[in-house]
């Protein structure tokens, strides 16, 4: 039939959907009037209106304050680092310099009256190292870096052929008058070949170690500029005067190593970013957004919050957001880390970067780009690597105090030999001196540990905040958990229901109304069982939460209470004798009883079915078999608290307050929690672990966030802490037995400038490789659960 000739009787208008845009026939309605297409577009409405703003952090010197954020290069230690922070903090019209070396970057704030990001570039250029503006592309310092290493072993092979064969020739004996012509002309050409080498790798670290020579703070440029171009400035002397030895091979194969050994910094470094960097790169760049003439591709930057996004078989999902039509199987371990797939239908929550495997998804943004779970987890792993731990610190501190001691030690060497056997002898054993007491071990006996730790715990479905919760988890003894929603499963059902004096449907819709308000699982359980019931929902005058005993509200003109018995009876409710004893027969058979009341009297009850998860008792195996204490802290009664102690078997502290719960965290304990009533316990805990699908308050409180709803991963973070600081004690430890040894035998005369390199180079590569062994500690899927 033709439209046109329709009875006017039968035509149904075509509405436009206030949030997608999309028109339809059966429009669906919110208390405000506003018209939408689908269920999920009123849920994301609904969300978007109650979301806050996100505040903005505000920069503490005034208001003129401003950030920036510079790429380095050129910095071959944690000496730089710090160099370049301290100077960066001198500078005027700086608030606040915090500068990574792993990162390679400086987090800058500024006044802007006073300074801009291009002086700060300038100041950071002044010191002898490459910077970059965000909105510049910066310089491939790595594929540059490995091109000059390539060109310059050649040069250094021939030094070394030349230099080894003039060596034979007087070790053999087989020198002679008429074949010193062919000597010195071979000396020339290992001068001559050792220019490149100077120029390529050496101009870099001269023009680096010269400009912190000069401002009084020498790095490891400034041992690296004395040694070698002394060994050349020395052996051109010789050469020029015919008399004395040379040592064009030597320096040249010292800048060659210290550089080699700087490469392999290098891949460690990136190898460190790259969890950061695959969260990221795995949120497609373009999406298919579903309009009424037909699908547009579009950058995910245009996205915003409420548009429709197409996503088919095979795809990552651009956004976060709720299913509007489909159904299939998602695969999400990207964020969560575990391989099985999840099946979504219409109304479930999906996150972006997370792949649709075999469904056609039609999606409600409710998060585009920095603002998704992925793009939230890549915000903390990046914050969590310029958050530093004590250990880091105290590390930054040695190493920028190890570099002016080798300088005092390899002068007062230099003086010694001298007096004893000359100055190139004198010369010969400074060298060795700054050569193998380079801090460049120490500095990355700690970072390089921590972070490969914090990737392998991001694929393991955990974010840690910082570096230091590593540190503090190693030292935990005890842990303490909440119950509800922790060690119990979710979502959790209303069994049954108890009204007195008042319809259920009405005692359904009152209480709904209010516990709607409510972020707790129990209040949840009792909305979604109103709904199943097909009752309409109301919005509350006002709202009040009251962590461990439940909610307050004004509804139709009345004060609603609903939470536990001690607010019925704090609030001043009389308790009917039938609701008392139905109370009493639920808890008896392992119920949790919700009562709510008004006017003067409590009018019904709810029974929520509670069971623990399937792996609780499997961790709290696992931690007790660690020789880690164990308890559980709830709000719920003494009675609750009873029962579960004999199923758990740990102790059990019931009818807690969120300030007793604090009490009760003595030191080096941690907490794992997922509600309001949490928060302070989390934050006051050695450490706090808090459950992905808890509250904004126990998250932001909490030093980790376990994106994986598993449990399990609990004992394997212990496992994972306890890993990376006994890595992180073996590096320290023979980075400071290689120092004291080494720097002994330099000073003795028993080391050659060469073999201090080798040793330099063997020492960052010890502990380079026993740092990337964290990349083989088993994720928590993995069967063999023991590091090499």
């Amino acid at each position: 039939m033709n439209l046109a000739s329709a009875s006017p009787a039968n035509i149904k208008t075509l509405t436009a959907c206030s949030l997608c845009g999309l028109t339809t026939l059966h429009p669906l309605s919110n208390d405000n009037g506003d018209v939408f297409c689908c269920p999920s577009c009123r849920e994301v409405a609904a969300l978007l209106a109650e979301s806050p703003a996100v505040e903005q952090k505000q920069a503490q010197a005034s208001e003129r304050s401003e950030s920036v954020v510079l790429s380095l290069g050129g910095m071959w230690c944690s000496s730089c680092a710090w160099l370049v922070g301290e100077q960066l903090r001198r500078t005027n019209g700086v608030v606040e310099a915090d500068v990574s070396f792993i990162q390679g970057q400086a987090n800058l704030t500024f006044d802007s009256a006073i300074t801009n990001p291009k002086k700060l570039k300038k100041r950071v250029r002044s010191l002898g190292y490459q910077a970059t503006l965000p909105n510049e592309k910066p310089r491939d310092e790595e594929e540059s870096f490995f091109t000059r290493l390539l060109i310059s072993g050649v040069m250094v092979l021939h030094d070394m052929i030349v230099g080894g064969g003039i060596y034979v020739r007087e070790l053999m004996g087989w020198a002679s008058p008429e074949t010193a012509w062919l000597v010195h002309f071979f000396q020339i050409m290992m001068l001559v070949s050792s220019i490149p080498v100077l120029i390529l790798l050496g101009l870099p670290i001269l023009r680096a170690g010269f400009a912190s020579l000069l401002r009084g703070q020498p790095n490891i440029h400034t041992l690296i500029m004395i040694g070698t171009f002394s060994a050349f400035g020395l052996s051109v002397r010789n050469l020029i005067i015919g008399h004395g030895g040379l040592y064009f091979d030597t320096a040249t194969m010292l800048i060659f190593l210290v550089s080699i050994g700087r490469w392999l910094e290098m891949q460690a470094h990136k190898s460190s970013n790259k969890a950061v960097s695959r969260l990221l790169e795995q949120i497609p760049n373009q999406a298919t957004v579903v309009t009424n003439n037909q699908d547009s591709v579009v950058n995910v930057a245009e996205l915003k919050p409420g548009m429709r996004v197409r996503v088919r078989p095979g795809e990552r999902f651009p956004v976060d957001g709720l299913i509007a039509i489909g159904e299939g199987d998602v695969d999400e371990s990207l964020l969560t880390g575990e391989p099985k797939p999840v099946t979504h239908h219409e109304g479930d929550k999906v996150q972006a970067g997370t792949v649709n495997l075999d469904g056609s998804f039609e999606v409600i943004a409710t998060a585009v780009g920095a603002s998704t779970t992925a793009g939230q987890i890549g915000r903390l792993l990046h914050e969590a690597l310029w958050a530093r731990s004590p250990l880091e610190r105290m590390v930054d501190k040695l190493s920028a105090w190890m570099t002016p001691l080798a300088l005092a030690l390899a002068t007062i060497a230099f003086l010694i030999w001298y007096t004893i056997a000359g100055i190139e002898t004198g010369l010969m054993v400074a060298l060795s001196v700054l050569l193998i007491a380079c801090p460049c071990a120490l500095g990355l006996a700690t970072p390089l540990t921590l972070w490969l730790s914090l990737e392998r715990a991001a694929e393991s479905g955990a974010i840690l905040r910082s570096t230091a919760a590593l540190e503090r988890l190693s030292k935990i003894q005890r842990i303490f958990f909440d119950k509800t929603g922790t060690l119990t499963q979710l979502p959790m059902k209303v069994r049954e229901i108890f009204v007195d004096q008042i319809q259920e449907h009405e005692f359904l819709r009152i209480t709904g109304s209010v516990e709607n308000d409510s972020e707790h699982p129990l209040a949840k359980a009792v909305v979604d069982f109103a709904k199943s019931k097909q009752v309409k929902l109301s919005k509350p005058e006002s709202f009040k939460a009251l962590p461990v005993l439940g909610v307050k509200a004004n509804l139709d003109n009345m004060q609603i209470v609903v939470g536990s018995a001690r607010l019925m009876s704090a609030e001043g409710l009389s308790m009917p004798t039938d609701i008392s004893q139905q109370a009493e027969a639920w808890k008896e058979a392992g119920h949790i009883v919700i009562y709510a009341g008004w006017d003067g009297r409590v009018a019904g009850i709810f029974a929520l079915g509670e069971k623990i998860r399937e792996e609780a008792k499997d961790m709290i195996h696992q931690l007790q078999s660690r020789g880690l204490e164990l308890g559980v802290l709830t709000g719920d009664e003494a009675s609750a608290g009873a029962r579960w102690q004999k199923v758990l078997g740990i102790p059990v502290s019931a009818a807690l307050s969120p300030d007793e719960k604090m009490k009760r965290l003595i030191e080096n304990s941690a907490m794992v929690g997922d509600g309001i009533n949490d928060g302070p316990a989390l934050a006051a805990a050695t450490i706090g672990l808090a459950m992905n699908h808890g509250t904004d308050v126990a998250r932001s409180a909490a030093d980790i966030v376990l994106v994986r709803d598993d449990l399990r991963v609990i004992p394997w973070l212990v496992d994972l802490s306890r890993e990376s600081m006994k890595r992180v004690k073996q590096n320290l430890g023979w980075a400071v037995i290689y120092n004291l040894v080494g720097v002994g035998l330099a000073m003795a005369g028993l080391l050659q400038p060469v073999f201090s390199a080798f040793a330099m180079v063997a020492s960052s590569i010890f502990v380079t490789t026993n740092a990337m062994k964290m990349n083989k500690f088993p994720l928590l899927d993995d069967e063999n659960m023991k590091v090499e």
